[in-house]
């Protein structure tokens, strides 16, 4: 995961629902879209996606889990040359595995797919506990060109 730099747009919001955290990814991402560079649209292309689906998949594990503390749930979106970073903050202490299993629908049903899905789709996933309370849970999506 990239660092804060000169090159990184941020986007921070509140969402309410999983459908609020997917536009606002495709909000980040927005620059690729119209960057004059083929390699950079292709980019966007080729990261909304997957993109989009981590988080929708971190910000629905909140209100899921938590619907009465959506209030406290942020989501900040930052965009670099070769990534988008995708960070949930929650009040939530729940401890997440740090390596999923894949779902197996004849033992757990779906529960867990989620995560495993997260896992599969970022480069990299970090959890942190916070402090003051929660954790910010944070995935580095890639974005690759042509």
């Amino acid at each position: 995961m990239e660092g804060g730099g000169a090159d990184a747009a941020n986007r921070v919001c509140r969402p309410r629902s999983a459908a609020e955290a997917r536009q606002e990814v495709e909000f980040a991402l927005y620059p690729l879209r119209c960057a004059p560079d083929a390699r950079y649209r292709t980019a966007h292309l080729a990261g909304v996606q997957d993109a989009t689906l981590v988080a929708s998949e971190l910000v629905g594990h909140v209100l899921h889990h938590g619907a009465a503390l959506s209030r406290d749930c942020f989501l900040v979106c930052s965009l670099y040359r070769d990534e988008i970073t995708i960070s949930v903050t929650d009040p939530c202490d729940e401890p997440l595995p740090a390596f999923p299993d894949a779902p197996d629908p004849g033992r757990t049903g779906l529960a867990g797919g989620g995560w495993w899905l997260v896992h599969q789709v970022a480069d990299q996933v970090q959890v942190v506990q916070l402090a003051e309370g929660g954790r910010s849970i944070t995935a580095a999506v890639p974005l690759s060109g042509p």
